[in-house]
């Protein structure tokens, strides 16, 4: 391609970019695992696929917890040790996310967390200001094997944040779980049945009755009026391997609920549009591919946020770094973490890091040679962590604990 040619595309490029409104995000790596081979830890890991974001010592300030240590904001400094059955298999942390919660009823967020390699789910106690630092205390709320995932999110419509179990695989004795918040450090548990216990899940009210029904691979379960009653399981679709969470939501604007579904061990994403089935009442599902390209591979954790600040939610999503231990077909591909914007029907996807970061002197990087990776573990944080009004992404992996920095549209103020 001539110079002038190249000239030219790069103007269109930026001409179009600018005129979509999209924001600009700055990476900032706070913590991640050394390089060391000799000592069996590598770039690619131990390091937790789990943070959640909330102000730990009461200060007022955001912090960052992510698996045993929790960071400081606004300068992120490292308090290690706090969280115990956050161990290290191999090139894993046992940690599959993990949320803030007031489990105790006492005002101050406590954790929730599960890890695949060990039974149990369990809620970690925040001692408060004065023992923010110290190991919290460790209560295990349900027994559970393979446990792939957990998802936090109003089920029962009371005002406060239950608890979404998902299983990697059927297992005898187990089933669909959520745990009820009942207070004071207690748990109701409810089990659904076993159709559907398999990698992936979601939580949103599919048929508009107003209450939030549970999504599986295979069919959903529907919440019934009365809450002592069974939830009717209807094997309405079926995909396989998908994402933690499916978000639930209107994506083509026709007025029914759809599922959106990312590949987890492999290529793409997909959505599930609802649509009138037959007219006899049953429903029906069309599957429609988002991406089938092998751009995004591994999007093993889906959330939505309003990215783009124009009053509508976003997808966003990222590649799983070594899900299997390299055992996936996309496992050495690059890295990515992308947002969606979702316009009736149609996703425009828009890169926030792709490959690698760069480092450059100045104010807005802190990052430090060697340049490594950004992916997405097994949850992501859409949050404005500085409380500019803008979303900002928090999120880990296997390769570290990223901040993405929301600036804005361009053009960009200038950093203080």
């Amino acid at each position: 391609m001539h110079r002038a040619s190249i000239s030219c595309f790069l103007g269109v490029l930026l001409t179009t970019s600018l005129a979509a409104k999209e924001p600009i995000f700055v990476v900032y790596k706070i913590d991640g695992p050394a390089h060391d081979p000799a000592r069996q830890t590598y770039w690619y890991g131990p390091f937790s696929e789990g943070s959640a974001v909330f102000d730990v010592n009461g200060d007022g300030v955001l912090d960052i917890t992510c698996g045993p240590n929790w960071y400081e904001g606004p300068d992120w400094k490292k308090h290690e040790g706090f969280r115990p059955s956050a161990s290290v298999k191999g090139e894993y942390i046992n940690n599959c996310g993990e949320y803030a919660v007031d489990v105790s009823g006492d005002g101050r967020l406590d954790l929730v967390s599960a890890g695949w390699m060990e039974n149990g789910v369990f809620w970690y106690e925040n001692p408060g200001p004065e023992k923010a630092s110290e190991v919290w205390k460790a209560t295990k709320i349900l027994s559970s094997d393979w446990t792939e995932a957990l998802l936090l999110d109003d089920i029962d419509g009371d005002g406060d944040p239950d608890v979404l179990v998902n299983h990697w695989a059927k297992k005898e004795g187990q089933a669909v779980t959520w745990l009820e918040l009942a207070g004071k450090g207690e748990f109701k548990v409810h089990e659904l049945g076993t159709d559907g216990d398999v990698h992936g899940a979601g939580v949103g009210d599919l048929n508009g009755d107003g209450r939030k029904d549970i999504i599986t691979p295979h069919g959903w379960y529907e919440q019934p009026a009365d809450k002592s009653a069974k939830w009717p399981f209807h094997p309405d679709f079926r995909v396989e391997h998908t994402s933690i969470g499916m978000p639930v939501i209107d994506v083509n604007g026709d007025g029914l609920q759809d599922i959106i579904y990312g590949q987890a061990h492999g290529y793409g994403l997909g959505w599930l549009e609802q649509t009138a089935g037959d007219g006899g009442g049953k429903r029906a599902f069309r599957r429609h591919a988002i991406e089938e390209s092998g751009i995004v591979s591994q999007a093993h954790t889906l959330v939505l946020a309003d990215v783009n600040q124009d009053g509508k939610l976003d997808l966003v999503t990222g590649k799983r770094l070594r899900g299997h231990n390299g055992g996936d077909a996309s496992a050495f591909d690059p890295m990515g973490v992308f947002w969606y914007d979702i316009r009736g029907g149609e996703f425009k996807r828009n890169v926030l890091v792709y490959n690698h970061t760069f480092w450059y002197p100045g104010k807005e990087s802190k990052n430090q040679p060697p340049q490594v990776a950004v992916g997405a573990g097994m949850n992501i944080n859409a949050v404005d962590i500085d409380k500019n009004g803008l979303v900002d992404i928090v999120l880990s992996g296997k390769s570290g604990l990223y901040l993405l920095y929301n600036r804005g549209l361009p053009p960009t103020p200038k950093m203080n």
